[in-house]
């Protein structure tokens, strides 16, 4: 949000909003003079994003698909999206159609993770718990949808060719932690690319965290374990 520079009155497109805690802060931003569209794929989390309590009166929600769904040219001053834009289909398709939504020279900024190598807070629970999972899992973890923009070449190329200039892609590194030790596990053995898999293979879980744990407490400290989280901060400009 920092990159983004939001001013008051702008009118801005949270990309896979999820249940909406992004554009409310993304409101606050651009005041009550602005406009707030919070985008996303699935029905349910829109549901739930439009019934939280205090929601800002400049603040509406889409249920839709980035790569298609109609966006009226140049309707917003920019496009915010936090770990919402690796999944498309067809990433092209969606970056032409956002970058059209874009009055000329409006700014787009989203946040997507490096290569699963460079993130500990994806590596680590994975490695810790890769001799208890089969080898063909562990192997296609880093092709998973979540890293599809962890190349910076590949998404420059993209970027340039659906028409946006003024491209910048910095790496952000931060210390993550879920709390203690049990909360970390929680977390871990839940989401990223442990926790995809689990999610799927449910018999793999008591050994898996068994080993997660055991991996954690030996990094564990006053504020509970902390792992590294590695992304891309990306930035451009409709052309």
């Amino acid at each position: 949000m920092q990159t983004l520079g939001l001013a008051e009155g702008e009118r801005v497109l949270d990309v896979g909003c999820g249940v909406g805690g992004t554009p409310i802060d993304l409101a606050q931003a651009v005041g009550p003079s602005g406009w707030v569209v919070g985008l996303e794929l699935l029905p349910a989390a829109v549901e739930a994003a439009r019934r939280t309590e205090g929601l800002p009166a400049n603040v509406s929600f889409e249920c839709g698909d980035a790569q298609t769904i109609p966006l009226a040219p140049g309707a917003f001053d920019a496009i915010f999206s936090r770990f919402g834009m690796m999944f498309f289909a067809k990433p092209a398709d969606a970056l032409s159609n956002l970058r059209q939504a874009l009055r000329p020279g409006g700014r787009m900024s989203f946040v997507c993770w490096r290569a699963l190598s460079e993130n500990e807070l994806d590596s680590f629970p994975l490695g810790a718990a890769a001799p208890y999972l089969p080898d063909e899992l562990v192997t296609q973890a880093p092709k998973a949808a979540p890293f599809s923009f962890s190349d910076p070449d590949h998404l420059l190329n993209l970027m340039r060719a659906a028409g946006f200039r003024a491209i910048r892609i910095d790496a952000h590194d931060a210390l993550v932690s879920s709390g203690d030790l049990e909360s970390m596990v929680e977390v871990c053995s839940r989401v990223g690319a442990l926790g995809a898999i689990l999610r799927e293979h449910t018999h793999l879980v008591p050994e898996a965290t068994s080993a997660l744990r055991e991996a954690l407490a030996a990094r564990d400290g006053p504020g509970g374990p902390g792992l590294r989280a590695s992304t891309w901060i990306v930035s451009a400009q409709a052309g």
